[in-house]
């Protein structure tokens, strides 16, 4: 009877004083580099096709015919200066063509005429000489104020601004009667619903970057496609690079991706970049050597929990 009580309190202290299990360090495999992450910049829309419109000479604005918003045609006149300075400068470059022209006729009579008397050796070469020299003068002069005459009619011309191309008044810089400088912009045209967005990306981002690599744009509650198209070369502020984005618009949404999307405002850019896989490390005593030289092998946890 003594016996088989013994032999389980013998069992149960055998059972109670199993050891521990080790513990291994273990590693996920085959799916380091899966993930991704996604920085966000931020971006400007902007029309492909834009511009800004100013007068090439200083002056007084007296008129403005357009407004922010109205559809204007190639060639349309958008606003004028004070056209009076530039007039008067052709009124005067027309009076210094003809007195010019008149000096020139006379010289060239006066050759004529010395060239003649020559022929007959009634004066010197010198004589004749000196009447060619003022002849070339007056032809030079003449030239002269033809080509002053020219600037005056170019410069009466630039006292209007008129449009480049077909396309929309998007903004207006400046009110009538007041004094622009040489080269301001008046006006701000663009063409057409074809946008692009500008954003400045750090140098780190931009040396990974080619032309083609897609992008997600978001603004406000709308998101569409971007294609990197072009990345500059050169660093601004010593730490970002501009990029510009082609704006895809599905054929399907476009009319409504078109009146909701605006040149001039903010968005985010988003770009995916797939993470660096991490080294998997491994202890030694993990390692068993292979029966040839440079051969090992370790044990490995498959998904049914078992070694393989």
């Amino acid at each position: 009877v003594l016996c088989p009580v013994m032999l389980g309190a013998c069992t149960q202290s055998a059972e109670l004083q199993a050891p521990p299990p080790k513990p291994v360090k273990v590693e996920v495999v085959g799916q380091a580099g899966a993930a991704g992450q996604t920085d966000s910049f931020v971006g400007t829309l902007r029309a492909r096709q834009r511009s800004d419109l100013g007068f090439e000479a200083a002056g007084r604005v007296v008129a403005i015919h357009v407004e922010v918003g109205d559809q204007v045609k190639a060639g349309q006149a958008l606003a004028r200066l004070d056209e009076s300075p530039a007039r008067w400068r052709l009124d005067n470059a027309q009076a210094e063509s003809k007195a010019a022209a008149a000096a020139l006729t006379e010289r060239s009579t006066q050759l004529k005429q010395q060239e003649a008397l020559a022929g007959d050796k009634i004066i010197s070469a010198t004589a004749l000489e000196s009447a060619r020299a003022a002849h070339l003068q007056a032809r030079s002069r003449l030239e002269s104020a033809d080509a002053a005459l020219a600037t005056a009619r170019r410069d009466l011309a630039l006292a209007r601004i008129t449009a480049p191309f077909d396309g929309e008044v998007v903004a207006r810089l400046t009110q009538p009667f007041s004094d622009v400088a040489s080269g301001q912009a008046v006006l701000q045209v663009q063409a057409g619903r074809t946008l692009e967005v500008v954003a400045m990306l750090p140098d780190a981002v931009a040396s990974a970057l080619v032309p083609g690599v897609k992008a997600l744009g978001k603004s406000g509650a709308q998101t569409f496609s971007l294609i990197l198209e072009r990345l500059s070369a050169r660093s601004d502020n010593g730490s970002l690079a501009q990029a510009i984005f082609r704006v895809q618009v599905p054929p399907a949404s476009s009319g409504e991706a078109a009146s909701s999307l605006r040149s001039g405002s903010v968005v985010s850019v988003e770009l995916h970049r797939t993470k660096v896989a991490a080294p998997m490390t491994l202890p030694m005593t993990a390692v068993m050597p292979g029966t040839k030289p440079g051969e090992a092998s370790v044990f490995v946890l498959d998904e049914d929990s078992k070694i393989a």
